[in-house]
Order: structure tokens, then sequence, then C-alpha cells
């Protein structure tokens, strides 16, 4: 602690004082202040920097909206710029209760660097879209203005595009240019140009920014509108002056406007108007006078109606208010709702004192017809007195809707001070229509009423409506708007329906009735639809019929919403009911003898058609315990040929709310039938015992339905029981994340297979049911159940498996003929096929189906003493997804699969008709990999298979098949085929087989390989992703070996198929082959006969819907690519139709997509020692040849054929195409027709002459012949002969020479013929023998013998 004595006080003064101190803290100052004007300065840096920035101006505008007064909102978008240079706005929204301001698409640009001088310069302002949206207006008085002084200086030049005020009534501003500017005295405004309505205008204003504020404006625009009738456009000029001042509630404007039409205009048009205003006043129309001539207002405002308006109008002021009168005349009156105004002419009288406002005289002229009101309004009472008169007023000349008929009456009001108004009405039209009214147009026909108005409240002591055919009639009708509610009686009558209403329906309470008639439900939608805006109603449903509907309610409306809400089925708060509220009871009753409804199905099909039929339901109660009971038959009328289906349905149950969001329902009896025409029936369920349902609707979707049992039976014998435990479903169940969860568990028992029959395969009219159209019959009974337990984790199992009973296979032919009955009249009842089969011997027959958590397994087990055994076992997995539970592409596969079928023939009736299999088949395979990718592994094996067809005489046995399944490819190892055997057909003869029909039926041996999922080219879309590679190979292999058709063959073949093309290549070569072709068939009616039967309408009609329905087949998507060479080898025999030959030859088979898929023969068949009968005779093919260059069935033809053994060359010549022959008769030397068909038919030239009785027989033989060669040739083939014949007499002879004539052809040279004579006892033999072309020995042996020599030359 220092003393305040100091022992050297003169030392102490003589010290020099410390300065050190004050330099100190200065420089501290310094420092200090120059360190603030540092960072003073890097902060105005900073922020320089910042406004520079490209996201300065967004975050700008996101900081304003912080700011904004209570009630004000800013939003904007899409930004970009800065704060210093301006930028690009995409939207911006400015609203306030009162305003709502958006902007689309705004550039601005501006420079901050006049704001030092307290001037604020935009640079451009430029604004795609301007739309302003009016609020609620406010209810505080607008308080005049003082002075409008800013604190800067503003210069703004702006240009809008579009700017819409989207109030009640909208307006449209376009092409907005102009400038606004403030200089601190006065405020300048200039429009350079902005298009309204039909104008362009422009407009100079200043406005005195302090008191008083004076104001001064001046616009001048053009117009340019459309005269209706004139092609010519209407133009004007418009003018208009704003002079006054607007500071203090003193404040006083005069306004002047003149608008002139060009000097040419026709008719005139001009329009002058003066009216003083005060702006803050609470009536601001002092005064105002306005002349008018040919003036059109939507010219001036867009919504307002075109016009033609000439006279005047002014406002006056009084010494205690305002006189007002009015005379104007209307050159183009029209429908209001046509843009017009339904007007001719106005003169109108009317004077306010400041209580009252009074119409002395007000008259209204429209055509004939006129209107005229007195009447006045005391606006602090709200009394109103007054009175209408109409006098042949037109309705269709106010709105088009509306008839023509005009009106007369009188429309009257009177108040008094309690504000009660009493009115009554009275309207007429002038005179009732000859005919009714088409409903085109709204026709008044009487309106009369008589009530009162006061406090919100309507009571009508009377009403009577005719309009547009329908009549309502009213008593005692009080109506409330305040809290909605109506009471009285309303009665209906429309055009097929009657109506009726009595009673009261307030919010608290109501008790009445409401019943509706409908005798003629399709007249009374017709009368609906006619009504004018109602023609897309019924939205395209029709009704037809009669019904009855009545409903009698208690309780308000009110109530009714509360519970509604309550339950959630209406959006609300659902507020509960007061106490004693009794809630709202209903009882409603519909009875509809027919009720049809329809509605036209798409283009090309049939209309959807349902019909109520002897159908009665009510509905009682309230909306927590409510009872239904339903008796009917319901109809589905289908297209012509579509079975109609019919549904009765009788059930009993009960319903109601318990609690919000809680449903409980009781379904106490249940009995349905349902038949279909064509089909067997009916199908009747019928529920056991009562069932009880709940549903939940909050906090989650939930449903639970009791224990139960069910009946089921159909037209078959057989009952089956539906029997199920408690069912629980929820959607949205806790722990389930969202997803549905399902508890279920029952047994199905006593299924019995034969209920198939019952239904018919659609697109086959031919009685068959699917049962035998799959080949099946039998008394095969099924038992089921099932036991579900999805949610979070899956468990559940299913199983089908044999009860009783066995399955049969139907061996026998599938398409066997029906026998049906017909009366002609379009009914037919077809009996029952039988047909043949084969008890399966079934001994088990199960399938089950189980899930636990995602693994998902099946099995399969059948056996059976005679269809086989098989035995399958597998399992996958399953995925759990938002929706539930899925089968992903990845899940892996493991199944195996044991099948032994020890006749493969018990399964023939799946294979085509008329044809049979046999055999044995066993299987075993595995299956791994996922369901995108499956593998399999195993081996196939068949024994001793076989295919048959007597009809065809394809008879293939002996067969073996050695398969292996690896991977994705099924390779076939060994594939070997046995021919027939036994064959015996030949033709005999010179031109038949050279060789006896084999024994032995060769042998088809093969082998390959099948891919499928193939990744290449073959899985792209569209292609079926399988590939093919087999080979096979015939050895003498006999394909044919029927009694009258053999064929064996000898080739190669392979087939591909790769990228979703078919190739098949290969040559193949006759070995040997009879054909013989049957000479007739059976007897056919001509072309002209007709036969007509309802069944075979039926057939028609099933055939076209088939032929419909061919473009939903499955194609094959590229067609064949099939290239295979034929040769018909050295012994292909024909005979028939008069021809026995060989054929020789090679033909080639083409089909590609260049033929456009169908097959194309090219190559050319000779005929090798032909011969042809004809007219009786036997002739030689000397040259036959087939050419075919296309089509298999239309080869071009070039044949000839000669008859033997006569001195000339005469015969038949075919040529031209199978589709078109072209024969005519041939000789060489070339002959007269006539004398060509003599060496024909009699072997000798006609002028030789002879006996008719030879020729006629000869032509009868001809004519016997005719459709299968002729006559003669079936008994010459069967006596093993060449020719039977006649042989007429010789030139001057008479008919006894005539003589029968044998012959047979031993080799190609050596000819034998037997002569008998027809009147004598002997004989002559013939022997011919061709030495060379033109020389032929004949010897004869008989009465007489001799040896000549015959040599032939031939001349033209």
């Amino acid at each position: 602690m220092t003393s305040p004595y100091d022992p050297q006080p003169y030392a102490a003064a003589a010290a020099p004082q410390p300065q050190a101190p004050r330099r100190g803290r200065w420089r501290m100052v310094q420092s200090l202040a120059a360190g603030l004007l540092v960072l003073a300065l890097a902060l105005a840096g900073a922020l320089w920097w910042w406004a520079g920035s490209s996201g300065s101006l967004a975050a700008t505008l996101t900081r304003a909206a912080q700011y904004l007064p209570e009630g004000q909102s800013l939003q904007a978008g899409e930004v970009s710029g800065s704060l210093r240079a301006g930028g690009r706005i995409g939207w911006l929204r400015w609203s306030s209760p009162q305003l709502a301001v958006e902007v689309r698409d705004a550039q601005i640009s501006w420079r901050l660097a006049p704001l030092l001088r307290r001037e604020l310069r935009i640079d451009s302002l430029e604004l795609a879209r301007l739309t302003l949206t009016p609020g609620a207006p406010s209810s505080e008085p607008s308080a005049p203005l003082e002075q409008l002084l800013l604190p800067l200086q503003v210069a703004l030049p702006f240009r809008v595009q579009h700017i819409t005020w989207a109030g009640p009534s909208p307006i449209a501003i376009d092409g907005l240019t102009g400038n606004y500017r403030y200089d601190g005295a006065q405020h300048h405004l200039t429009v350079d140009q902005v298009a309204l309505a039909q104008g362009r205008y422009a407009l100079q204003a200043r406005l005195q920014a302090a008191a008083p504020m004076a104001l001064s404006a001046r616009l001048s625009g053009s117009l340019q509108t459309e005269v209706p009738g004139s092609a010519q456009p209407l133009q004007a000029q418009a003018q208009a002056e704003v002079q006054g001042q607007l500071a203090t509630a003193d404040a006083r404007l005069e306004v002047t406007a003149r608008l002139r039409g060009a000097a040419d205009t026709q008719p005139p048009l001009s329009a002058d108007l003066q009216a003083r205003i005060a702006p803050w006043a609470s009536q601001p129309l002092l005064q105002a006078a306005a002349d008018l001539q040919g003036l059109d207002l939507a010219a001036l405002w867009p919504q307002a109606p075109a016009t033609q308006l000439s006279g005047s109008a002014s406002v006056e002021p009084t010494a205690h208010g305002w006189a007002m009168q009015a005379r104007l005349h209307n050159a183009a009156p029209g429908p209001w709702d046509r843009q017009r105004l339904p007007l001719d002419s106005l003169q109108a009288q009317a004077s306010y004192d400041g209580q009252e406002w009074a119409v002395t005289e007000a008259r209204l002229q429209l055509g004939k017809g006129s209107a005229s009101l007195q009447g006045s309004y005391r606006p602090a009472t709200q009394t109103l007195q007054g009175r209408a008169e109409l006098r042949a007023l037109n309705p269709a000349a106010l709105h088009s809707l509306l008839d023509a008929a005009p009106l007369n009456g009188q429309i009257s009001a009177d108040g008094s001070d309690d504000g009660a108004v009493r009115f009554a009405v009275d309207l007429r039209a002038a005179a009732a229509r000859a005919t009714a009214s088409s409903g085109a147009a709204l026709r008044l026909d009487r309106l009369t009423a008589q009530g009162q108005w006061q406090d919100g409240r309507l009571a009508i002591a009377r009403l009577q409506l005719h309009a547009l055919q329908a009549r309502l009639q009213g008593q005692d009708l009080h109506i409330s708007t305040a809290a909605p509610s109506l009471q009285g009686r309303l009665q209906a009558s429309l055009p097929g329906a009657t109506a009726q209403f009595d009673g009261q329906i307030a919010p608290q309470s109501g008790k009445g009735r409401l019943a509706l008639d409908l005798q003629d439900a399709q007249r009374s939608q017709r009368w609906l639809q006619a009504l004018p805006g109602m023609a897309g109603a019924s939205a395209g449903w029709g009704l037809e019929g009669n019904a009855a509907f009545s409903a009698d309610w208690q309780g308000g409306w009110q109530q009714l919403q509360r519970q509604l809400q309550a339950a959630g089925l209406l959006a609300g708060d659902g507020q509960k009911a007061t106490a004693g509220d009794g809630g709202f009871a209903l009882q409603a009753r519909l009875s509809a003898p027919r009720l049809q409804i329809s509605q036209p199905g798409p283009e090309g099909a049939a209309p959807l058609a349902l019909e109520l039929q002897h159908t009665s339901a009510t509905l009682s109660g309230t909306l927590a315990q409510a009872s239904l009971q339903w008796d009917g038959t319901l109809r589905h009328v289908q297209g012509p040929g579509q079975p109609e289906l019919r549904a009765r349905l009788q059930l009993r149950a009960e319903a109601g709310q318990r609690g919000a969001g809680r449903w409980q329902a009781q379904v106490n009896a249940l009995q349905l039938q349902a038949s279909a025409t064509g089909q067997p029936g009916p199908w009747a369920l019928h529920l056991a015992q009562p069932l009880a349902i709940t549903l939940r609707q909050a906090p989650q979707l939930e449903l639970e339905a009791t224990a139960g049992q069910a009946e089921l039976s159909g037209p078959a014998p057989g009952k089956v029981q539906l029997r199920w435990q408690p069912l629980h479903y929820a959607q949205g169940a806790a722990g389930t994340q969202g997803a549905a969860r399902l508890r279920s568990q029952g047994e199905l028992i006593g299924l019995p297979l034969a209920w198939a029959r019952a239904w018919q395969i659609d697109g086959h009219s031919d009685g068959q049911d699917a049962l035998a159209r799959l080949g099946l019959s039998g008394d095969l009974v099924l038992n089921g159940r099932w036991d579900i337990d999805a949610g979070e984790h899956l468990r559940a199992s299913a199983t089908v498996e044999r009860a009783s009973g066995d399955l049969s296979l139907l061996t026998g032919d599938a398409d066997a003929p029906s026998v049906v009955h017909s009366s002609g009249q379009g009914q037919a009842a077809a009996l029952p096929r039988v047909g043949a089969s084969t008890p399966a011997g079934l001994r088990r027959a199960a399938l089950t189906l189980s899930a636990d958590g995602d693994a998902l397994r099946a099995e399969l087990d059948w056996d059976s003493e005679r269809a086989g055994r098989v035995q399958l076992a597998g399992r996958t997995s399953l995925a759990r997804t938002a929706g539930g539970w899925t089968w992903p592409e990845d899940a892996p596969l493991a199944a195996s699969v044991r099948a032994e079928l020890p006749d493969v023939g018990v399964w023939s009736t799946l294979a085509p008709p008329g044809w049979r299999v046999r055999g044995t088949l066993s299987a075993d395979a595995r299956l791994s990999g996922t369901r995108a990718a499956p593998r399999w592994s195993g081996q196939l094996a068949a024994e001793q298979f076989g295919v048959r067809s007597l009809l065809d005489g394809v008879d293939l046995q002996g067969g073996r098949l050695r398969a292996t399944l690896q991977g994705q490819q099924l390779s076939i190892t060994e594939l070997s085929l046995h021919g027939g055997q036994g064959g015996r057909a030949r033709i005999a003869g010179y031109s038949g087989n050279r060789t006896a029909a084999p024994q032995d039926g060769g042998t088809l041996s093969g082998s390959g390989s099948i891919t499928w999922g193939s990744t290449g080219e073959a899985g792209a879309p569209g292609l079926s992703g399988i590939t093919m590679d087999l080979r096979a190979r015939a050895q003498a292999l006999q394909l044919l070996v029927r009694a009258d058709r053999q064929l064996s063959v000898s080739g190669d073949l392979q087939a591909r198929l790769q990228g979703g093309q078919f190739t098949l290549r290969g040559r193949l070569k006759t070995d040997r082959a009879t054909i013989i072709l049957a000479e007739s068939g059976a007897p056919r009616l001509g072309a002209d006969v007709v036969v007509h039967s309802a069944a075979l309408r039926r057939a028609a009609a099933a055939r076209a819907d088939k032929a419909s329905q061919a473009s939903g087949q499955v194609q094959a998507a590229r067609p064949p690519d099939i290239a295979i060479t034929l040769d018909l080898g050295e012994d292909f025999a024909l005979q028939g139709h008069g021809i026995s030959t060989r054929l020789q030859g090679q033909l080639e088979i083409r089909s590609s997509s260049a033929t456009g898929g169908q097959p194309r023969v090219t190559g050319e068949l000779r005929t090798v020692q032909g011969r042809y009968r004809a007219w009786g005779q036997a002739l030689d093919v000397e040259s036959g040849l087939l050419r075919f260059n296309g089509p298999y069935d239309n080869p071009a033809l070039d044949v000839l054929a000669l008859r033997p053994n006569i001195s000339v060359r005469a015969g038949v010549q075919v040529t031209g195409t199978a589709r078109a022959p072209r024969v005519r008769l041939y000789a060489d030397p070339d002959l007269p027709d006539a004398e060509k068909l003599s060496w024909v038919v009699l072997g000798r030239s006609a002028s030789a002459g002879g006996a008719e009785a030879a020729l006629l027989q000869q032509a009868a033989l001809a004519f016997l012949g005719r459709g299968g060669g002729d006559g003669t040739a079936g008994i010459a083939r069967h006596l093993g002969l060449d020719e039977i014949g006649f042989k007429g007499p010789q030139a001057g002879a008479d008919a006894s020479e005539a003589a029968l004539t044998l012959g047979k052809r031993l080799s190609k040279d050596l000819y034998v013929t037997y002569e008998r004579s027809l009147s004598g006892v002997l004989g002559t033999l013939y022997i011919f023998y061709d030495l060379s072309k033109h020389l032929t020995l004949r010897g004869q042996t008989g009465m007489q013998s001799a040896v000549d020599l015959i040599y032939t030359v031939r001349y033209d």
C-alpha cells in the first residue's frame, strides 16, 4: 500500500511529465477509425459484389416476402439475374385479401447508381402476362387522398403483352405500352397504345403530387367493329377528358367524352357524355347527361351486348336528390344469350329523394310486346312496392331457349313496414298451340302463384305451373333460405310419369313422403332428353318399362348429414347429434314389374341390356339399424346368337353403423338361381345359416365374416357343400407395412366332375359339352380345402383331391354325328351322344399347393390303372412387395416329374378325328434354374408307339423314342418308325404297276434337338424364342396302305426353326405308288337348290362368329420356307375317271415369303403307256404332259389319246389347264369333226354308212358311262379286259351283222380281239401285232381264217 507522503517533493516536481500515453490513445483511436473504415469499405464492396451476383435478385425477393404486412404474401420462381442490373422472373405472385397479382415471364433492367441522386431509373420492364384477380371487397370506406408524394424520382418505361382482369366479368387487354415518370412535383403517365375490346387507345395524364392534387387526363382512340348484315366494318373515333381535383372529400371531377363515326358510317354513329363526379362520396355521380346515336356497347366493353342505341339519358340534381329519365331506342335487338340486348325501346322516369327510389313510369318495348313497370323502394326499411304488366311479350326474344308463345299477365309486389312482401304472379300464354310442344324450347303455358316473402322465408299459398307438357301444382309451400327447409305439398305430372311430395324437411326435423310412379320409362326419358341442355343427361343409358318408387322419411336433413359424416360417407366434421335427436329414418320401396336399362355397346358390339322383372325391394330403418328385403329377377340380354343370362335373388339382410367408421351387417337369408339360354340349368346357391359381416374403415380397412355354410346345386345330380371358418381381411394393417392381410379357412365337399357337361365350349354349337370336347367322362367327385393366412408372413395351403368315382377316357370318335329332331320351326333337340369309353381305373388324384413364408411348394399325385401314373413335386420362392406377394423373375426353381403311361392309346381322343395312337411313354425329368431361366434335365422314352388312321390309310408302328433334356434343350438321340404292312393295292395291266405291293413297311429314322428360351435373335420381341433342328430319313417307308392307295417313299428331310423362321428341306422319291380314284362320289344337290332351316342358320352364325375371331388366333410370325424335291420314280400308277397310266417326272415344291406363304409347284410329269376310255372305246395315250409352274392344283395339260388298230390317227386332245381344260377331237391328217368322231367311235369313216341300231347302242353306252369313264369300263375292268364294245354292220348290210367285241392288250405290240355276232352263233378271233410304226400283222380265225399284212401311209 503506498503512502500519500512523498520524501522527495522537489525531485518529483523537477522530473518531466509523461506524454507517451496520450499519443498511444490517439493512435489507437486512429487505428480503430481506420479499421472501421476499412471494414465499412469491405462490407460495401462485398455488398456491391453480392448485388452483382446471379442469385442476388432471387435472394432479395425471398427476403422481401418475409417482411410483408400480415395477410399479404409474395412468391416467385424461375428467377435469374442480379440485384444490381436486373434479370428475369419466370413467375411472381403477390396476394392480399382484396387483390391478387400474378406475373409471368418478366424482364427487368435497372441501374443502382442514380439512387445516390434520389432517383429510381428503370431502363425497361417487360411482362408477358399480367393477371389481376379481385378478392373480397373491403367493408371500410375509402379515405380521401390528401397527397401522393414519393421519396424518389421515378422513370419507368413498361410493356405488357397481355393483361387479364379475372373478376366475375373477365376483361382482356393486349399490347399495353407506355411510360411512367415522377419528377418530385407531378406524376406523368403516358400510354402509347393499348387494345381493349375492338378499340385501340392512347392516354396522357398528369396528377399533382401535393394538394389540391389537380388532375388532367386525355384519352383518344379508334374503334372498328363488325356491323350485322354489312360487309363493311364500322369505324369511329373516341375522345375523353377528365379535369378536376382529387384531394380532400370536396374533390370534384368533370368528365366529357365524345364518340364519332366516320363520315360515311351507316347508320350514323355518335355519342356525347358529360358528367360531374365526387370520387369520395357515397354516391359519386352528381350529374350526368348522354346523347346517343347508333352506339354499340360491345365495341366499348367486351362483356357488353351488341347494340345500336340511340336517344338520351340524364341524371339531374334536385333539392333533395336526383331526377332521372331515359329515352332510348335499340335498332339491333336480340336474345341475351346471343350477346344481344332484348330491348327495342325504353322510356323511363325515376327519382330519388334521399329516402326512397321511385319509378314513376317505365315502359320497355320488345317487338310486338311490351312491359310496363311502376314501383318504389325504401333502402332504410327495405320496403318494396311494384306492379309489372306484360302484354304479348315474346319470351324467345329474351332468351333463345324459351318458346315464342307470347305471354300476358301481371306481377305485383306489396311490402309492409315489418319487411313482409306479398306477391302475386299470373302469366299465361296467349293461346295454346294446336300440336303438343316438341320440347325443343322451354314453353311456359301458365304460371300462377300467390305468396309472401319475409326475412328469408318464402310462403306460397298456391302454385300452378304448366310448361313443357308437364304440370306442377303446390299448396301451402313454406321455403326458408336462412336454414334451408321445405314444407308443403307438390304434385307433378309429366309424360310417362307422376311424382308427389307431401311433408316437411328441415335441418332438425322433418316427416313426409316422396313418390315416383314411372308408367312409361322410355317416354319419360325422351321427354327429359328433349329439354334444352339435357340431351346428354342420360350418358347413353336407355330406360324402358315401368316401376314405382316411394320413400317415407322422418327427421331433418342435417341429422342425415351428420350421420353420413360420422360414418365417413360424406366429407365434414360429423358433429354428434344433440340430446333428444332421434336420427333420420327412411322407409323406401321399389316395385318394378319390368324395367330395362340398356347402353349401346362399342362399335360393332351388341348393346348392354339389364332388365328387372317382377322385382320388389324394401329398405327401412336408420343408418344405425336398417333392413333390406329383395325379391326379383335380373335378365342380362346380349346380342343375337348370344345366351340370355337370368338370375333370381331372394335376400333378407340387416345392416347398421356401430360407431365411427364401423359397420355391421347380417345376411339372414340368401337364395340365388342362375341360368342361361342354351345351357342346362338352373344353378342354385342357398345360404344354410345366417352370415354376419363387420366392416371397419378406420384406422384401417378391416372386414370380418363369421363361419358359415352354403349349398350349391346344378342341373346335373349332386350337391356341393361349401363350408368356411371365420374370415378376416385387413388392408394396411399394423406391422404389415401397409399391405393386406387375409385369414381364411374352409372346405369344398362333393364337387362332381359331371357338372362340366353343363357348359358348352364357346364357338361350338354342336351340343357337345366341355368334357366331351376334352374326351373325358365319368362320375368322378372331388373334394377341396384351403387354409390361408397371408400377411407379413405367408402361410397357405390348398388341396383338390379325388373323393370317389372314376374318370373315363372316350376312345370313340369325338366328332361322331349328332341326331337332331327338327320341326322346321327353329326348335331342334339333339340326342345325347354315346361314345365308347375306357375307365382310367383312377386310384388317387390329388393336387396340393402350399406356401410358408417365401417358400412355395406344389405336389401332384396321379395314380390310375390305365391312364398311367404321374408324380410331380416342386418348389420355388415368392417375394413380398408393397402390392403384396409376387413371383419374381429370379425366383429359384426345383422340381421333379416322373410319369409312366402304359398305354398312350387311352388318350387317342386328343388326336384329330379318326386318328389313333398307341405305345408306352415314360419320363423322368428335373427342373432347376430360375423362373426367367428354367433348366431341365432328364430322360424321355417311348416304346412300340404308332399312329394309325384307317380313313387315310396311315399305319406307322413299332416306334421307338429316346430323348434327353439338358438345360433348355431337348435332344432326340433316337427316333424310329416302321411303315404299314399288308397292303395289296395294285393296278393290273399294261398301264398299271410293274411290281407287287411290298410287304415290308420300310423305316423312318430321325434325330435332332429343340432349344427354347434363347437370348439371341430368337429372343427378339415378336419371335418364338424356340430353335429346332430335326433330320429324318425314310427308306421304302409305306405311308399309305389302304386298299385303293399305296405309297412308299425314300429320302431325306430336314426341318429347322431359327429366329422365328421355319425351314423345311428335303428330297423324296417314290419307290412304288398305287392311286385308284373313285369313279363317283355321293350324290349332291345342284347349285340351284337352296335349303333353309333354323339349324343351318345357327350353324352359319356360328361359322361367322368363328371367322370374326380368326384375327385373334395365333399365326406364324413369318411364312414357312419350304423347298422339297419329289421324284415320282418308275412305278407310280394312277387309275380313275377313265385313265390308267404310270406317271414319271420330278416336282419342286416351294413356299416362302416371296410366294405369300402359298405353296408353288414347278416341274413336269409325263404319262407312260397310258390308256384312256372314251365313248365306249379304249384309247392309247400317245403323249401326256402335266406342266406345273405355280399353283399345285392348276397344271398345264398336253394330252393326246388315239384309238388303236384303225387306219388313221384319230382320238382326243386335251390342252389348257386343270381348272380350264380344252378338249377337242384329233385326227392326223386333219378331218372334219364328224369324220373324227366316226373314226373314234366306229373305227371307220362316216361315209361307210351303217345301220342306226349300232350307232344308238354306242351312244347309249357313252351316255351310261358319263361321269365315270363309260358304261363298259367297270365291266371290262372286272373281267380283266381292256375293251368291250359293239361293231356296226358294213355298208349296205343290215343290222344282223352287228357284233360284240372283247379286247385285251397282251403287250405293247400285241393286241387280241374277239368278235361275237349278235345274230349268229359263231365268233371270230383277231390278233394284231405291230411290226413297226407303219407295218401291222393281222391274223384271224373263225368262220374264216386269214393273215393280213397292213402297211399304213399317212399324208395330209
